[in-house]
C-alpha cells in the first residue's frame, strides 16, 4: 500500500503517515524513488496510533509494542550495500564532472578576460597614435605661427638720439 492509500484508509493526511513513520521508526519497504510501501500490519499499527492520539495522548506517550526496527531490515544487506556502492560511484562521477565543469568555466573566463585586455591594448595603442598625431599638428601649427608672427613683425628700425627726445613728449 502506498502512503496515499494508507492515509485514506486511516483518515489522515499523507504527510501525517510519513511523519508517524519517521517518528515511530516504522520499518517499511521504500521504492527506488523514495516512496514508502506499507502492509496490512502497518495499517493496524497506524490505526492504533490514531486511536491513541484521538484519546488525547501525545506522540511521545504512545508505546508501540509492535514497534518495528528490531526485526530484519526490509532490504537484504547485500542488496543495500550494492546499491550504496553504486550510488557512491555515481556521486564520485558527478563530483569529477563538477570539477571539470568548474575548470572549464574558469578557463573560459580567463580567455574572455584576455581577449578584453587585448582589445583594450589595441585601443590604448590607437589613442597613443592619435595623441602623437595631434602633438605633431600642434607643433607644426605652432611653428607656422612663429613664422607668420616673424613675417608680420616690423623689422627693428635703428633709433637715433632724436627718438629718445620724442619719447620725452609722448603720453
Amino acid at each position: 500500500m502506498k502512503t496515499k492509500e494508507m492515509s485514506e484508509a486511516i483518515g489522515v493526511n499523507p504527510t501525517t503517515i510519513q511523519r508517524w513513520t519517521k517518528y515511530f521508526k516504522i520499518d517499511c519497504d521504500v521504492t527506488e524513488q523514495g516512496h514508502f510501501l506499507y502492509t496490512e500490519k502497518h495499517l493496524q499499527l497506524f490505526r492504533k496510533i490514531k486511536r491513541e492520539l484521538d484519546e488525547g495522548k501525545r506522540m511521545k506517550e504512545i508505546n508501540l509494542n509492535e514497534r518495528q526496527g528490531q526485526g530484519e531490515p526490509s532490504v537484504p544487506t547485500k542488496q543495500y550495500e550494492a546499491k550504496l556502492e553504486k550510488m557512491l560511484v555515481q556521486v564520485d562521477a558527478l563530483e569529477e564532472k563538477l570539477a571539470t565543469k568548474a575548470d572549464d568555466v574558469v578557463s573560459y573566463q580567463l580567455l574572455k578576460h584576455r581577449s578584453e585586455l587585448d582589445e583594450m591594448m589595441k585601443l590604448v595603442g590607437t589613442l597613443e597614435d592619435r595623441l602623437l598625431f595631434i602633438e605633431k599638428r600642434m607643433m607644426s601649427h605652432h611653428h607656422q605661427e612663429k613664422q607668420v608672427v616673424n613675417e608680420h613683425t616690423p623689422k627693428k628700425i635703428k633709433r637715433g638720439p632724436w627718438r629718445s627726445f620724442m619719447n620725452l613728449f609722448a603720453f
